[in-house]
């Protein structure tokens, strides 16, 4: 009885299991097809239609910038206004939006969808310490390290050189503006405790200078398991991708790539 009993629970977890993840699929495809997105990561021209966002300029001769949601971000918006953009790695299973808590609850997001409902798979969320309006130098965005595959389950794959090699490059395009970015460094890291020595890659989200911002990027550099010929230099803008990376207590695995035009 007793095995029966664990038997049943197992069952029941798998059969959870697989409901989270053909919802998560289907519910993917169809806001894709909303956008008509399909396998292609949504821009479009700018809204007129929509509200602008004034940004400040930082200096005397500096514009204030206005931005204007993208087209194709609209109705997901109308949805949920946590979007943030959507990311899209041709040739893998990484086509989902980007999402950031805006209620103070920065995990809200690990174990929610796209329509706010529990779900194991989470969502791609961006560090609530980013932001896309006055992009910081850094954007970083985590996902669950999924065993089948969905979110960022398939990230750790550029760990080999031949795969990065076929997947140079990503789509990231926020609400407000559309990016190609080119793969610079795939790293192991892990979330450190207080007491260790390291180098905190979630923490390197806008150095003030550029001494702060080379000794990051060196730091990636150096980290990385192979060479990409790809480097970075102060006033570039860089994305990183972070999933768990189960080698190791704490571990994680890294992504990093810089923004090399719309």
């Amino acid at each position: 009885m007793f095995f029966l009993l664990i038997a049943l629970g197992c069952f029941g977890y798998v059969g959870w299991y697989c409901y989270d993840l053909n919802r998560t699929e289907k519910d993917v495809s169809a806001l894709s097809n909303r956008i008509g997105a399909d396998t292609s990561v949504p821009g479009g021209k700018p809204s007129a239609g929509a509200e602008p966002v004034a940004v400040e300029a930082e200096g005397e001769d500096e514009p204030t910038r206005v931005l204007y949601v993208l087209s194709d971000f609209e109705p997901l918006l109308d949805k949920n206004q946590n979007i943030i953009g959507w990311i899209t790695i041709e040739g893998t299973k990484v086509n989902y939006p980007v999402m950031q808590s805006v209620n103070g609850d920065s995990n809200y997001y690990l174990d929610h969808n796209f329509d706010q409902q529990q779900d194991k798979n989470g969502s791609l969320f961006m560090d609530d310490r980013c932001s896309v309006i006055k992009p910081t130098a850094n954007l970083i965005i985590y996902g669950h390290h999924m065993r089948s595959g969905a979110m960022f389950g398939d990230l750790d794959k550029y760990k080999s050189e031949s795969y990065y090699r076929e997947h140079p490059y990503l789509r990231f395009n926020s609400i407000y503006e559309t990016g190609t970015w080119q793969i610079m460094a795939a790293f192991e890291s892990q979330v450190y405790t207080d007491t260790d020595i390291g180098f905190r890659y979630y923490d390197f989200i806008d150095p003030d200078n550029e001494k702060d911002f080379m000794a990051g990027v060196n730091n990636m550099k150096a980290l990385s398991m192979y060479d990409t010929g790809v480097d970075a230099r102060w006033g570039d803008r860089l994305i990183t991708l972070s999933t768990c990376d189960y080698e190791q207590d704490n571990g994680r695995f890294v992504v990093v790539a810089k923004l090399i035009g719309a």
